[in-house]
């Protein structure tokens, strides 16, 4: 019977630690400068590099991860559109984002005057780096 207790609970305890209960966040960094000008992005966390991409007018870099066990995932990008407009941001960080601003996603949008980033929980936009052009 007691062997039947810790197997019992020993499957509990690996069933609740699996990927499986922690839900699915998306990230979108989405490039809406306009005038069919591209941007150049390249995002990672500490575990995964997901590689520069050059990203057209009107399109996005998704993807989608679980909330590390741990809950202290974090996703960073670099942006550059020019040698003078770069961005460096995080575009998932778990104690800022888990708890309401990214409720199942992270949206991003970069427009000709800034990075602006989406609340869920506020439901808004805001402008979270301004085009600053040196």
């Amino acid at each position: 019977m007691k062997t039947l207790f810790v197997f019992t609970l020993l499957f509990f305890l690996c069933m609740s630690f699996s990927d499986g209960s922690r839900s699915r966040v998306q990230v979108r960094v989405m490039n809406r400068r306009g005038n069919g000008k591209t941007v150049e992005i390249h995002c990672q966390s500490g575990d995964d590099d997901l590689g520069n991409h050059v990203v057209p007018d009107g399109q996005e870099v998704n993807f989608s991860f679980r909330e590390s066990f741990l809950e202290n995932t974090r996703f960073w990008c670099d942006v550059q559109w020019s040698n003078e407009v770069k961005y460096h941001f995080d575009a998932y960080w778990s104690d800022r984002d888990r708890l309401g601003r990214c409720l199942s996603q992270c949206l991003w949008t970069m427009m000709e005057d800034g990075l602006y980033g989406y609340d869920q929980e506020k439901q808004v936009w805001e402008l979270v780096h301004l085009a600053v052009k040196g």
